[in-house]
């Protein structure tokens, strides 16, 4: 079997300074300006190009499973959906499917074998799942026929993340859903006003973020520095690359030395994070509800000072310091820091850009319209498509001057920049293919951000993603039997350590002892990396 081959040259200039690893979620990782095959210019209603993809033939039909995300519930009026098919020359068939069991559906969808002509927003735990079974098109076969596609993943470098989603048989089977960039928009935060008030340092270290914590406690004797949002996943996926255990699958990391998979949590640098968080916990340096909070309560803790440090998305920090100055103290500043080194160096969370895939059922191939569903799915990928379904329409959410986009006044002073375009259609994961890293930006409406960027790019702050095992039918199987267990021996050891109830110093032994199965996960997945 031929391998799926992608160009692993980094992308333009712009991107060479800006790009680099990071994001989703609805929150966000990373994206930079792109190029595909059309031509700039053009449509008031599009972003500015016309490559539309039906010619002067009548519309094709596409069926479509739809996600319907309650932030922005599906509407077939939206300005931005309208404009999509008549650019495209398509009617799509829209069958809208509540987020909230939207995976679920979607497994029972694929397993009828009655899929629709394309399935929007698959994850990639089912991705992987159904992806060996033959039930969707291998994408990697038709590239030829999808030359915006290709164009993209060869410019944005994007080969490990692809890596992830291609199958052991060297095959890609969805269409990925990319940032064309990494962005530092997740971050160690502390309220400098407080380092400046007490004559303190920034941390750079988790030894110095201790000592200065321990000195904004003596400050507030009431408060607890340290707070947290998401849980400890959470916040393992925001520190863990600083303290050498993440990113990581299910637990463990990819050793590029010794290439081969090992379990991060019962490593050395995972004993440091436990016996970290402990002291903190024990000295009342952090949150008791460290991994329990909600966000609200999150964010109460942080406007009202309670709080003064914790990781989090630099999107967040706007309103709680609005909240904070109006509230606690006219200087109240919250604000992002450079990675926390650790163990595992100067690191940030990981880059991550696909966050999930669209497929097409291998049945479509059958179909009379099958070349115009891919002429369809290429359109996806220009720059007209792409525009259109981020930006949205122009002169009424965004305007161009010199080759130079920017949104409205009216979106700016909106309230929410997001929202605004989620009103007319625009930036929905069921229409979208690319977020591009300007666009992202412009959104989050943050310079601070470019520029930890562009820091984080030139001084590698941007860690590998995590390797994802390439599992068969049967070792997935196995997977599912022996993850949980280990997975919940794993959280309940570290609240333990982290609580008091069991101490780094003399229980380690037992726990590492104690925990079952992940010799057996390690032999699976190391399995895996047989020829």
């Amino acid at each position: 079997m031929t391998k799926l081959q992608l160009t692993k040259s980094r992308t333009n200039k712009k991107a060479k300074r800006l790009a680099g690893g990071l994001a989703l979620t609805l929150a966000m990782t990373a994206v930079l300006s792109a190029c595909s095959g059309s031509n700039e210019g053009g449509s008031k209603a599009t972003g500015g190009a016309s490559a539309s993809a039906g010619g002067t033939e009548g519309p094709i039909t596409i069926s479509m499973m739809y996600d319907d995300n309650p932030s922005y519930p599906f509407n077939t009026s939206w300005p931005v959906l309208e404009q999509f098919q008549k650019l495209a020359n398509v009617k799509l068939d829209i069958q809208p499917t509540p987020d909230a069991d939207y995976q679920n559906k979607l497994k029972i969808v694929l397993s009828s074998g009655s899929a629709p002509d394309l399935v929007s927003y698959v994850e990639h735990p089912v991705y992987m799942e159904f992806a060996q079974t033959g039930v969707f098109l291998p994408i990697s076969d038709y590239l030829d026929k999808l030359p915006n596609l290709k164009k993209r993943l060869d410019q944005y470098g994007i080969a490990e993340e692809l890596d992830n989603w291609t199958l052991k048989d060297g095959k890609l089977y969805g269409l990925p859903f990319m940032f064309e960039s990494a962005m530092y928009n997740t971050a160690p935060v502390i309220r400098v006003d407080l380092l400046k008030k007490h004559n303190l340092k920034t941390p750079t270290t988790m030894d110095e973020l201790y000592e200065t914590l321990k000195k904004l406690k003596e400050a507030d004797p009431k408060g607890y520095p340290m707070a947290n949002l998401n849980g400890a996943l959470g916040l393992i996926n925001l520190s863990g690359a600083a303290w050498g255990i993440g990113p990581a699958y299910n637990g463990f990391i990819f050793n590029p030395d010794a290439g081969k998979f090992e379990y991060a949590y019962t490593s050395d640098n995972y004993k440091q994070f436990v016996t970290f968080l402990s002291r903190l916990m024990k000295e009342g340096l952090a949150d008791p509800e460290i991994f329990t909070s909600s966000t609200d309560q999150w964010k109460q803790k942080m406007a009202t000072g309670q709080s003064v440090f914790t990781y989090t998305w630099i999107s967040e920090l706007g309103q709680i310091n609005a909240d904070g100055k109006k509230n606690v103290d006219p200087d109240f500043e919250l604000a992002p820091l450079p990675p926390i080194a650790g163990p595992g160096g100067v690191k940030g969370p990981s880059a991550q850009r696909i966050n999930f895939a669209y497929v097409i059922p291998a049945s479509a191939a059958n179909k009379p319209n099958f070349d115009k569903l891919l002429e369809y799915v290429n359109w996806l990928y220009s720059d007209e498509a792409v525009n259109l379904g981020t930006w949205g329409i122009q002169d009424q959410t965004f305007v161009e001057k010199d080759g130079s986009r920017d949104f409205t006044d009216a979106v700016k002073n909106s309230g929410s920049i997001q929202k605004s375009l989620w009103d007319i259609g625009a930036s929905n994961n069921n229409f979208t293919t690319v977020f591009t890293y300007d666009w992202f930006s412009k959104v989050l409406n943050n310079p601070l951000v470019d520029t930890l960027t562009a820091e984080a790019n030139e001084k590698g702050w941007f860690p590998s993603v995590a390797k994802v095992p390439k599992l068969t039918s049967a070792d997935k199987e196995e997977e599912t039997m022996r993850s949980t267990t280990v997975h919940d021996f794993f959280l309940r050891g570290l609240e333990q350590f982290v609580y008091g109830k069991l101490s780094p110093e003399t229980d380690w032994d037992g726990y590492v002892k104690e925990i079952n199965d992940f010799d057996k996960l390690l032999e699976i997945y190391n399995g895996t990396l047989q020829p």
